[in-house]
């Protein structure tokens, strides 16, 4: 297995370990578990889709996430407070008054061990101890990287010795197209959704699920990321861009098309909702340069934001000796879509 130095983090050494096989190259950093980089073959070319970093300094100074697992739980929690077991909780407000992905020092900024399981695959584990970013008891996880084929298989484990929350999400970004091709609201989306969960300011659910029909949030059949992204809409306005949790129909989550690639993604979840991230804030020096907002776009597999909080919301409750698994399967393709079928 390539392992490559991924610079340093807090004094300590990070590194980038790379599977493969003849459809995909992978780099997935121990630092957050996070992929940097997903190389597509296309043709005999292995193409990059991923704008991640080869730095571990800079990944996580873009604020982006990139690539990163996230815990102990993905997107927002109104408050940075819930009530569990009749207990409040105050964990980390590190977007405005709310906790975002975990808080100031969520998993995207932990070391995780490491243990390859041949070229094709490799798992990450990290225990993360009663108390940390307020969140309770003792949570072990193990992450699994796999590829089958042309799929990346993202498989989560965990276990608690205290009912707490958990919610994971693999931040992957993407651009179909490639670097140096622009912006990614070129890039064709699908998302197997008849509904999606409008926002309050600071981006929390306001626990209506409203249909998708009829406005910028309707992805039911395939079309450019940007065709609707400029309209005036106030829950566009609210977000600067699309940074929504959809309400999945099944486990087939979405499709997405490079139309200058003609590389093409399907993913496969268990997870209820998937929130698109247009990139709207990204920064940073990337693979593909200089991140610019909407250079790429994140498809975040998870349960909905602030389901704790939110009554009709599954809330994101893992019992104390229960084990919880999830699973996100990304697969790629490179055969071009009619889209005049979609």
């Amino acid at each position: 297995m390539k392992i490559t130095n991924f610079g340093a983090f807090l004094g300590r050494e990070a590194h980038i370990y790379e599977i493969k096989n003849e459809h995909l190259r992978v780099g997935i950093a121990d630092l957050g578990a996070s992929v940097q980089y997903v190389a597509v073959n296309r043709d005999g070319t292995f193409f990059d889709v991923c704008p991640g970093f080869d730095d571990a300094e800079e990944y996580v100074r873009s604020g982006t996430y990139f690539g990163a697992t996230i815990g102990r739980v993905a997107n927002r929690i109104s408050g940075a407070r819930f009530t569990l077991g009749g207990r409040q909780y105050t964990v980390p407000a590190n977007d405005g008054p709310n906790c975002n992905h975990g808080g100031t020092e969520g998993f995207d900024r932990r070391f995780f061990e490491a243990s390859p399981e041949g070229d094709d695959g490799i798992v990450f584990t990290y225990i993360s101890p009663d108390g940390e970013m307020g969140f309770p008891g003792t949570l072990r996880l193990k992450v699994r990287y796999a590829l089958t084929g042309s799929a990346l298989e993202v498989s989560y484990e965990a276990e608690c010795d205290k009912d707490t929350l958990w919610s994971p999400t693999c931040h992957l970004y993407f651009n179909l197209n490639g670097a140096g091709r622009g912006d990614a609201c070129g890039n064709m989306l699908k998302i197997n959704a008849d509904s999606y969960t409008p926002e309050r300011e600071g981006l929390i659910p306001t626990g209506e699920i409203a249909s998708v029909l009829g406005t910028p949030f309707d992805f039911t059949s395939m079309h450019a990321i940007g065709e609707h992204i400029g309209e005036d809409d106030r829950q566009l306005e609210i977000a600067g861009g699309y940074d929504h949790n959809f309400v999945l129909k099944g486990e087939e989550a979405a499709t997405a098309y490079g139309p200058e690639s003609g590389i093409t993604l399907e993913i496969l979840t268990d997870m209820p909702g998937l929130h698109l991230y247009t990139g709207n804030f990204l920064k940073g020096m990337s693979r593909f340069g200089e991140l610019k907002p909407r250079a790429a776009y994140a498809l975040e597999a998870q349960f909905f934001p602030n389901g704790i909080n939110t009554p009709g919301f599954a809330a994101p409750v893992l019992r104390a000796g229960e084990i919880s698994r999830h699973y996100i399967v990304y697969t790629f393709g490179g055969a071009c879509i009619k889209l005049s079928e979609q």
